[in-house]
């Protein structure tokens, strides 16, 4: 009974492990067996019936069958088990980025073996694993190519991991750099044998290596631009002096000096801002702005710093603008400025007689962007085929020839990389010896600024006469004046002017070209004076900045009305004929006020009135002290010096004044700290601070706006842009001029601060400038709650500001875009594009008019 029980036990377990033949119990099955076959013979040949020991035995060879079934398997399946891991390993090894070796030591020699890797494939090697095949270790020099110093080198590194060191060192071999690591294997306190590992570690050294020549690079670029202010300083010095030296009596011997000195000094300049301006490229830190601006403007600009640079050259600068442009575009205007400012500069310099032209055309339009073309013509040296080539190579001239004139080689390879970043192009086209002609062609879009008018109201001019010799002179004016709404006469000497008054013509205006010969003479001026009605007929003289003080002594007491310097733009010439026509209507037109002519030529202009305005001025450097000081009191400043900031302090309160000048470097107190502790006093809420450097580099916008500073001037300081920022801050004139903001409202609710008021509106700008754009994308990823959180939060800051017809336009904009959450994407109310567009719109009209940003 016991027997039979254990029988149908076994066999149970048999039927249940031949259906569970798992990996897992494999092993298991095989004891099983083993012992099965083993019972049923020992049971069973104590049973003395034939039948059953028939069967017993019959079983046994059952189970003996099945045992050797069961050990065949399992065999097979270790050796799968161990081939799946070689090939895991081997796959590991020719996907790491060296490659693995083992070495063992026979006797006093090295021998080594290869476990594959991926920088063998890539070196062509393709070696495949191979467990019985041991190389020599100067097998090792040879596969690889190395230098018998190299190779002993390796071989006392193999040497000391052997004694049980882990070894790091570098190799350079063909084009690759590696870094091999040896791990010895010890068993028992004896080195069995070396695992090697070689990394790859060519692009990591090159990427290290080019940082560090970048971080080099960067550093000196730094260092540059810091030195730009020990260089900047007694540059500001030398010119300033140079400028006052030039109004007293010289003998011609001496202002042919003075001449050189100012030329050398601002080519001296303009190589320092070149190669900073280089550099800036050279590590993509040239930031291009987008904005809008009226083109006239930069242009007027460019014209008064083009009129700076003829000194004495008998050359006419001639400006045509196509009528047709738009008023105003969207781009970087001081880059294009930039740009062409360096394409005239050297039209000028490489010209001694005839002309230099900037012509401005529309190419064509499409889809809002405007296609320019400013084209700079010149009758200079002209330009070699060969010097083509190096024409844009940066510190290269055409040809040594072209040495005498200066320079660094730099300007037009500036211009060519900033027309590239903006999207444009620069061509040329020259003959040597006659012309050269630049065409500066970018594409623009089309601006949305509530523009000037570039018509004259009620106009009291209908004829105009033109007197020029040169002929695009007269065709520049012919062109301004007939777009104005004038009919024009040309005539190009004295006699063709004195028969159009002979046969009876009569002129509203008169514009002569003062360099016309025979007119310097004072014969000629009282005849042709005496042709004039000097009741109905205005005159305009045309002069050079250099050339005005000559002329205008004798020419304002012989009728002339006013001068324009050359080259002549739009908007100067709109500007004088409004002036000269409200003043006509009024009654109070003083033809021999010479002050008042001033003040046509330059809206900027500020030492025409009789009030004289104080200023305090903080210079630690005595010649700069002396320059800023006499300019500032031909103006009719009154003007105090003081060395540093804490003198500044002590001043403060003993006069009111209109304006304070600090040095941001100065010793004892910096202007950093003498504007913080400006404002710390409340009586000085609205005393405007202007800051001067001659560091490059000047601090962030925001960095200067919250220490109390109001804005930045550049050493050395031009007259002109000093001229216009004074104006601008001397009783806060910008503040009037702001587009659809109440100012003095919004300063009352900011504590009467006009500084914080000013970031606060610099960091409003900064914030909403691209309004529309953030809102539509928004809207297009669904996000409408973002999209009202960012509209929610302009109202508010267009509140603080007190723009009541933005703030009008916010809330409109915020109602259509809640009603269109409770309608379906496909019921979306249309308008709120065109609502968000003209909010947008006031955002940018209020930036265009803030003249600090």
């Amino acid at each position: 009974m016991v027997r039979d029980l254990l029988l149908y036990t076994i066999v149970i377990l048999l039927l249940v492990l031949i259906f569970q033949r798992q990996l897992i119990r494999q092993a298991i099955t095989t004891v099983f067996y083993g012992l099965a076959g083993i019972l049923f013979l020992y049971y069973g040949i104590n049973d003395t019936t034939l039948l059953t020991c028939m069967l017993e035995i019959g079983g046994s060879l059952l189970f003996m069958t099945l045992l050797g079934q069961a050990l065949t398997p399992t065999k097979y399946t270790y050796r799968q088990c161990v081939l799946k891991k070689n090939h895991d390993l081997l796959t590991l090894l020719r996907v790491q980025p060296g490659f693995t070796f083992r070495l063992e030591q026979r006797d006093d020699e090295f021998y080594y073996m290869l476990l594959d890797g991926e920088l063998l494939e890539r070196m062509g090697l393709n070696l495949q694993v191979n467990l019985n095949k041991w190389e020599h270790v100067k097998r090792i020099g040879d596969i690889l190519e190395l230098s018998s110093e190299t190779l002993e080198q390796l071989t006392e590194y193999y040497k000391q991991a052997w004694f049980g060191d882990r070894i790091v060192f570098e190799l350079e071999f063909w084009e690759y750099s590696a870094l091999i690591t040896l791990h010895p294997v010890r068993m028992d306190g004896f080195t069995r044998y070396v695992i090697g590992h070689v990394l790859d570690i060519t692009e990591y050294k090159a990427s290290e290596q080019k940082k560090k020549e970048m971080s080099e690079s960067s550093h000196a670029k730094s260092v540059l631009a810091h030195m730009s202010h020990e260089i900047r300083t007694p540059l500001n010095g030398i010119i300033g002096l140079s400028k006052l030296l030039s109004k007293t009596q010289l003998t011609d011997v001496q202002k042919d000096y003075l001449h050189k000195l100012l030329a050398s000094s601002r080519t001296l300049l303009s190589m320092l801002n070149n190669v900073l301006d280089f550099s800036k490229m050279e590590a993509c830190k040239l930031e291009l702005e987008r904005v809008e601006f009226e083109l006239e403007d930069m242009l007027r600009h460019l014209a008064d710093t083009v009129g700076t640079l003829l000194e004495h050259k008998e050359i006419e600068v001639v400006f045509i603008t196509d009528p047709e442009l738009p008023k105003s575009f969207k781009g970087d205007p001081l880059r294009m400025e930039q740009v062409l400012l360096n394409l005239l500069t050297n039209a000028i310099k490489f010209t001694d007689q005839g002309h230099v032209l900037l012509e401005v055309k529309m190419v064509g339009q499409q889809d809002g962007r405007i296609s320019v073309s400013f084209m700079v013509e010149d009758t200079g040296i002209g330009i070699s085929k060969t010097g083509m080539d190096k024409l844009f190579v940066p510190f290269s001239q055409v040809s040594t020839s072209t040495h005498r004139y200066g320079g660094s080689g730099l300007g037009l390879s500036i211009s060519k990389q900033l027309a590239e970043a903006m999207g444009g192009t620069i061509e040329v086209k020259s003959c040597l010896g006659e012309y050269s002609q630049f065409y500066f062609n970018v594409e623009l879009e089309k601006g949305e600024l509530k523009t000037k008018s570039t018509q004259l109201e009620k106009s009291v001019y209908d004829k105009a006469l033109i007197l020029a010799q040169h002929e695009l002179v007269s065709r520049s004016l012919d062109e301004l004046l007939q777009d104005l709404g004038l009919q024009t006469l040309i005539v190009s000497s004295f006699q063709e002017y004195a028969d159009a008054f002979q046969k009876g013509e009569q002129f509203d205006l008169v514009m002569i070209d003062m360099g016309i010969a025979g007119f310097r003479e004072l014969e000629s001026w009282r005849h042709w004076f005496h042709m004039l009605d000097k009741q109905m007929t205005q005159v305009i003289g045309l002069t050079t900045v250099f050339q005005l003080e000559a002329v205008a002594a004798d020419a304002a007491d012989h009728g002339v009305d006013a001068f324009l310097s050359k080259p002549v733009t739009r908007s100067a010439l709109l500007e004088l004929l409004r002036l000269r026509s409200k003043q006509e209507k009024s009654g109070s037109v003083d033809n021999h006020s010479l002050e008042a002519a001033a003040t046509m030529n330059s809206q900027y202009e500020v030492g025409n009135s009789t009030q004289k305005y104080q200023i305090l001025i903080a210079e630690d450097n005595e010649i700069s002290q002396v320059v800023i000081t006499e300019f500032l009191a031909e103006r009719g400043f009154e003007v105090t010096v003081v060395t540093n900031g804490r003198e500044v302090i002590k001043v403060l309160e003993r006069c009111s004044w209109d304006v304070v000048l600090l040095d941001l470097h100065m010793p004892e107190m910096d202007g950093f700290e003498t504007a913080r502790h400006i404002r710390k006093n409340r009586a000085f809420d609205r005393l405007p601070i202007i800051a001067f450097t001659a560091d490059a580099v000047q601090p962030e916008r925001e960095v200067w706006l919250r220490a109390g500073i109001n804005d930045m001037l550049l050493k050395p300081v031009h007259e002109l842009t000093a001229t216009r920022m004074l104006n601008s801050w001397i009783h806060l004139a910008w503040l009037q001029e702001l587009y659809g903001i109440h100012a003095e409202k919004a300063i009352a609710g900011m504590d009467g601060k006009v500084y914080i008021f000013q970031f606060s509106l610099y960091k409003w700008i900064q914030e909403y400038q691209y309004l529309d754009k953030r809102i539509v994308r928004k809207m297009d990823n669904g996000q409408l709650s973002s999209a009202l959180r960012l509209i929610h939060s302009l109202k508010g800051g267009t509140g603080n500001l007190c723009a009541t017809e933005l703030l009008a336009k916010v809330i409109e904009l915020e109602k259509t875009l809640k009603r269109s959450n409770e309608t379906s994407a496909g019921e979306l109310y249309p308008d709120w594009r065109e609502q968000l567009s003209a909010v947008q719109k006031e955002i940018n009209h209020i930036k265009s008019s803030i003249p600090w940003i």
